[in-house]
């Protein structure tokens, strides 16, 4: 049985071949989404924590807020001191460890202009002792090397126009400004610790001399090899004792990332989501395929039986094809997967970096997972069919009756296992869709799969009235060769329901990843609108204690002809006693809330608001236990100290300013005195670069030099542009799923009409013309797609819309987004690549001649 069945796999060299491209297809599928996977997270974590590259363990001053190491440098004068540094360099297992000094340091502009952002100074921090213990990359010139050189973050170089080689000024000691020469610029990635703000680079000697630093706001350290991260961190805790603290760099990393884009955890969660799917359809993808394969061989493994071999023989027999095919198929599905990542990387030049992946990320459990996964699905695969292909009596299988009459009793398993698969699949979709945020989205998949198994195994039974119905109009227009192919599909269902599964299956997944893309897409950049509803805010000035000096009317009329801009009102904001708690009070000019920068309304509506009433911020309203329609007290200090009663009629989060309290124009005049607006906020139009729109605000103000603008512009962009390139891994995955869906359906169509030899020569002989042959195979073929690619298309937008209510859920507001001209042409793409595909075993079984293919078996 051995040497037979290796012989049969060097005879049958077209079947193996196609067994083994079904394998590798779901080998590389999987690989592919984890190798994938895992490339995104890397990059992902590489632009939002940069900044915890190559660190295994992070060392901090004591007591300081877990969410202060990420949202910037400790606020407090307390630092580790440089002897520390000797101490984590001293500690067991550390490899290479670096201090960070980092203080705070305003810059000056070229016109001598303080650059601060909303009223926040600059930061400088020390240039790296270890160069791979860097937080940031070099973008242009060097960094640093003696004393009077600067290099600066390579945003406020292009804002404000610094040059290589330029001098660049620094408020120092005393305030008096000190110029250094600027050597270099540099690329901190989207780090929410320094977002928006100037960052300036200096040696060790002038981050004492001119930033006054007094120690390290940051020991970063590598574990040598064999030291884990968490090890590495007990080992430099032990060694410090309580005067600091430490994180491992797992930690420390996840913390950047989560501070500059808070669903980081979320794009995790549809990785590994992704990752199952990509699992359950390399399984079914095997399966599928050794369910044909295997019904095709039901006469040569009768032939076995009836020379004398068991069914223990014969079950061990395809059992063991399997294994070598899985083996042999499963690695290169891993090489396939590997190259294709290859070939991104190469490609990425092509498309202009705006996928940021510096390196393949091929992990060795990626490896295990497609080796043993491949090889455990195409051998689970087998057993099914050669159990039946071993119960079915030597002589009925030797007869012409197909395998599915020869044994009876499936029609009733077949049915209660698809409604138990549709049951439980339902089940998991209405469970995630009720998950809190992203957890729901892996549950969503798994009740996907659960879908796709029953749409799957209840095939057979709805698969020949499908088909009846979509060929009632090529009936109509091509004849008799339509009228065979939906005979065909209606005579064997079971073997047509193989076929239009794939298809079933790849535009299920092709469909719900589209509308999870679409979706994340839409909500992503309704929610970056939201936190960034304001890109710029021109002030009078900051003056500690006192009222902000007013901004010029004509600055305000400027501003507001500038086409580069969607909105621009006038603002007030400052200090005062709501409810006997100290809050910000602001304003915007009358119809402001009517454009884009009104405050995102978590309750009540901003409709009703007008003199009297007030929109509080969702903390400070917890705080004064205000609800909409409460009543809060403004003390009013242009009134002698008389209170002026406002009654709530909406709660916000996200808002142009930080202010707590808006209230009506008319009421901040009342409550602070009548004057012009202190500050201007500015939203960029949709689609105008960063670039073009703060070079729009600077012309605006460039006859008021006493005049300061903060921006957000550039780390909302930066951002942007991360989220961007995360959802165009995304969209590598997509492709990879259409590539799967198009390749299924080439291959199944050629096992079924390779199985049908005998079937085509008798047509043939009963007079069907070469033409007509060719036709109706092809017409069977777009039948099949077109029944196939409607009820994947409709589980794949039910299961998306699913999915997709997880990440709305996050979000707190908005609806699936349905891409229906990208679904109805991934439906008109799998008709075609089936009726493409249909062609060369269609040409095959036209010219093989009649007698020789009647005697084929």
């Amino acid at each position: 049985m051995l040497r037979t069945t290796l012989a049969g796999l060097r005879a049958h060299k077209v079947r193996l071949v196609l067994t083994a491209v079904a394998v590798m297809i779901g080998v590389g599928f999987l690989a592919g989404t984890l190798v994938y996977g895992d490339t995104a997270r890397a990059a992902f974590y590489d632009d939002l924590a940069r900044a915890a590259r190559n660190v295994d363990a992070s060392v901090g001053p004591d007591r300081m807020p877990f969410g202060d190491r990420t949202s910037g440098f400790a606020e407090t004068t307390r630092r580790l001191g440089f002897d520390d540094l000797d101490k984590v360099r001293a500690v067991p297992g550390v490899a290479r460890a670096d201090g960070r000094m980092a203080e705070r340091l305003s810059m000056l502009d070229p016109q001598g202009r303080l650059i601060a952002n909303f009223g926040r100074a600059g930061w400088a921090v020390s240039v790296p002792g270890d160069a791979t213990l860097s937080m940031f990359d070099t973008s242009s010139g060097r960094l640093p090397e003696r004393d009077g050189e600067i290099a600066i973050d390579a945003t406020t170089a292009e804002t404000y126009g610094f040059r290589v080689g330029a001098p660049v000024s620094v408020v120092g000691p005393g305030a008096a400004p000190v110029g250094l020469t600027l050597v270099g610029t540099f690329d901190l990635g989207a780090n929410k610790r320094f977002a928006g703000l100037s960052v300036a680079a200096l040696t060790p000697g002038d981050m004492r001399g001119i930033a006054g630093a007094t120690g390290y706001a940051e020991i970063v350290a590598t574990a040598a090899p064999g030291v884990g991260e968490g090890e590495l961190a007990a080992r430099v805790r032990g060694s410090l004792g309580g005067g600091a603290h430490v994180l491992d760099g797992a930690a420390l990393r996840q913390a950047y990332a989560v501070a500059a884009a808070k669903y980081v955890n979320g794009f995790l969660i549809v990785l590994f989501a992704f990752g199952l799917v990509a699992l359950a359809v390399s399984v079914f993808v095997i399966a599928n395929t050794f369910a044909i394969l295997v019904a095709q061989r039901v006469r040569e493994l009768a032939l076995l039986r009836c020379v004398g071999a068991s069914r223990r023989q014969l079950f061990g027999s395809v059992v063991l094809e399997a294994l070598v095919v899985g083996v042999v198929a499963s690695a290169g599905g891993l090489l396939a997967s590997a190259a294709v990542g290859w070939a991104l990387l190469v490609g990425r030049d092509a498309l202009g970096h705006a996928v940021r992946i510096d390196r393949l990320v091929v992990g060795p459990s990626t490896m295990v997972i497609g080796l043993v996964a491949g090889t455990v699905a195409t051998v689970l695969a087998a057993l099914l069919p050669a159990f039946t292909a071993s119960r079915v009596p030597p002589m009925a299988a030797l007869a012409a009756a197909p395998l599915e009459a020869a044994v009876p009793g499936h029609r009733a398993r077949r049915l209660a296992g698809a409604w138990l698969l549709a049951a439980v699949g339902a089940a998991f979709v209405a469970a995630g869709t009720r998950a809190p945020g992203f957890l729901g989205v892996p549950v969503v998949f798994l009740g996907a799969v659960g879908l796709f198994g029953a749409a799957v195994a209840a095939g057979p039974f709805v698969i020949g009235r499908l088909t009846a119905w979509a060929g009632w109009l090529p009936t109509r227009l091509f004849g008799a060769p339509a009228r065979l192919a939906v005979q065909g599909a209606r005579r064997n269902p079971k073997r047509v329901a193989a076929t239009t599964g794939a298809l079933a299956v790849g535009l299920a997944l092709m469909s719900l990843f589209a509308v999870l893309l679409a979706t994340t897409r839409v909500q992503s950049e309704r929610e970056l609108d939201e936190n960034f509803s304001v890109d710029y805010v021109v002030t009078g000035g900051f003056v500690a204690g006192a009222q902000a000096p007013a901004v010029p009317s004509g600055v305000l009329d400027a501003l507001r002809t500038r086409p580069e801009f969607a909105a621009v009102a006038g603002a007030r904001s400052r200090g005062g006693q709501v409810s006997g708690r100290r809050a910000e009070v602001w304003s915007m000019e009358p119809g402001a809330l009517a454009t884009v920068l009104r405050p995102e309304v978590m309750s009540g509506s901003v409709a009703a608001f007008g003199p009297g009433t007030a929109a509080l911020r969702g903390p400070f309203a917890a705080a004064v236990g205000a609800t909409v329609g409460s009543t809060v007290t403004l003390h009013q200090r242009s009134a002698g100290g008389a209170e002026l009663s406002l009654r709530v009629v909406a709660l916000y989060d996200d808002a142009p300013t930080d202010g707590e309290v808006l209230v009506d124009w008319s009421d901040y005049a009342a409550a602070f005195g009548s004057a012009g607006p202190d500050s201007v906020l500015v939203k960029a139009a949709e689609g105008v670069p960063a670039e073009t729109s703060r070079a729009a605000v600077d012309a605006a103000v460039a006859q008021e030099p006493r005049l300061q603008v903060s921006s957000q512009a550039e780390w909302r962009e930066r951002l942007t542009e991360t989220l961007d390139r995360q959802l165009l891994v995304f969209q590598a995955l997509l492709g990879m799923s259409i590539v799967i869906a198009l390749t299924g359906i080439a291959n199944t169509l050629a096992l079924s009409v390779l199985e049908r030899t005998r079937e085509s020569a008798l047509l043939r002989a009963l007079g069907l013309s070469r033409r007509q042959l060719r036709l109706t195979l092809v017409l069977e073929a777009v039948l099949m797609s077109a029944v196939g690619a409607t009820v994947g298309t409709l589980l794949g937008v039910l299961t998306g819309a699913a999915a997709a209510v997880g990440l709305i859920r996050q979000y707190g507001h908005g609806h699936p987004v349905i891409p229906v001209g990208q679904l109805v042409l991934y439906a008109a793409l799998a008709t075609f690549a089936a009726a493409f595909a249909a062609l060369p075993p269609a040409r095959r079984a036209t010219r093989t001649s009649v007698s020789a293919a009647m005697s084929a078996e």
